[in-house]
């Protein structure tokens, strides 16, 4: 929002890393990774193309060559649509609006909380605390989530920009803040990635505005993505979920990683495996895993067998959290199901819809939360900047503290990812 004028939430995630994968050989050559690598050359030949007609916004050279950037395409897209949904629902808008206010701010706190609740647990458990913070990228496994392919990331990110950018202008529509353009653009790492959509309202207009009209338009945007996410979240349970189970058999269960440095790192075993057999028993679930073994108890024997007849035994080690049970080291568990053979014809399209919403689910979840932390760069950032300046006055002082803890929780997250990125390339060194 605001100078800005695109949606940050996709920049936290891609801040660091461009993923070499897209041009790695061998097992990593797809039809994934060659989407993604005919996305890129499109989109550099149209922005060299067209480079007259862009908007350029460079936020890191290194020997005067852009690496981290945006092209912006500067249109009236969408700018009708604002202004007919901000006068023919202008007072509706404007309470919801004023609702997102109380959630936005809560939000800010429920993010700011975890945040620095995880910078204490990073100085006693820095390795087992770092192992719940990934950046999210196409083409990798994410933690808890499972693998994120090219197209459900494309699709996915540029829906959940647009509905928090869309949200940003008819709420300032609303409050007759003007929105001088709108567009679409891509934001790059050296080459043009991940798609984007931007507003850029009046900014002078606006800060001369209440602070709770300030406030409701910062808020409304990130508020959307959270709102669109329960959304699916019902969907899934409600619609989804009673079709899967009429339509499909239980198989055995997954995991999204494994934990650096535990039994099942160092057993071999990898993120993705579907779990068919525990200690000769036949397992359909979690929920028979856990009947089967029961309490797990350090120094514990389990043999794993998989999908695939591989098998994998193991020795449990302590609990990070509570010494006296037993721990494997596997994250973000999950059922998995089969088609039933008499719907085989729509397997295919039923399993890629449903990864495709909980897509939908986990990035506007994410990216609505992270919009709501107070960096200096966020819609929370501008909302506490608002509110700072209310309650100390404009100038230098309320500048301070809403530095001060923006780049408070910058350090946080860096220091979270560097552990994580770090172990981990310690560990494919054999180093760790």
């Amino acid at each position: 929002m605001g100078k800005r004028r695109f949606s940050l939430g996709s920049f936290l995630f891609v801040l660091f890393a461009f993923p070499l994968s897209y041009f790695t050989v061998g097992r990593y050559v797809n039809f994934d990774t060659a989407s993604a690598v005919v996305f890129m050359i499109i989109m550099l030949f149209l922005i060299i193309r067209h480079r007259k007609k862009l908007d350029y916004q460079v936020m890191l050279k290194v020997f005067n060559i852009p690496l981290i950037y945006a092209v912006l395409w500067k249109t009236k897209f969408g700018l009708k649509f604002m202004d007919t949904v901000a006068e023919k629902y202008r007072e509706l808008v404007k309470l919801i609006g004023y609702c997102f206010i109380g959630f936005g701010f809560a939000g800010l706190l429920f993010i700011s909380a975890n945040i620095l609740y995880m910078l204490f647990n990073l100085f006693v458990t820095p390795k087992e605390t770092s192992e719940g913070v990934a950046l999210v990228l196409p083409l990798t496994n994410i933690p808890g989530i499972g693998y994120l392919s090219f197209w459900h990331f494309l699709i996915t990110i540029f829906v959940t920009v647009l509905i928090h950018e869309f949200a940003h202008g008819i709420v300032a529509r609303a409050h007759k803040v003007p929105v001088k353009s709108s567009g679409l653009g891509v934001f790059s790492l050296f080459l043009p990635v991940f798609p984007l959509a931007f507003v850029e309202p009046d900014e002078k207009k606006m800060q001369k505005d209440s602070d709770i009209v300030q406030y409701s338009i910062f808020a409304a945007g990130p508020m959307i993505n959270i709102v669109f996410a329960i959304l699916v979240a019902l969907f899934f349970s409600f619609v989804l979920t009673p079709i899967e189970n009429n339509i499909t058999h239980p198989v055995g269960f997954s995991f999204t990683d494994v934990m650096h440095d535990f039994p099942a790192q160092q057993a071999g075993m990898s993120a993705g495996m579907v779990i068919t057999s525990v200690n000769g028993a036949e397992v359909l679930d979690y929920q028979s895993f856990s009947t089967e073994i029961g309490d797990l108890k350090p120094d514990q024997s389990i043999s794993f067998t998989t999908m695939n007849g591989s098998s994998y035994t193991l020795t449990t080690k302590a609990s990070p959290d509570d010494p006296e049970k037993g721990y494997i080291g596997i994250l973000g568990i999950q059922n998995e199901r089969r088609i039933n053979e008499e719907y085989s014809s729509v397997g295919g399209a039923f399993f890629w819809l449903k990864g495709l919403l909980r897509w939908f689910y986990f990035i506007n979840l994410a990216i609505g939360l992270m919009n709501l932390l107070p960096l200096m760069i966020t819609d929370g950032g501008r909302m506490l900047k608002v509110a700072l300046e209310k309650i100390m006055g404009k100038g230098a002082k309320a500048d301070k503290v809403w530095i001060f803890i923006g780049l408070l929780f910058i350090f946080t997250l860096l220091c979270a990812l560097a552990i994580r990125y770090g172990l981990g390339l310690l560990s494919a060194l054999g180093l760790g």
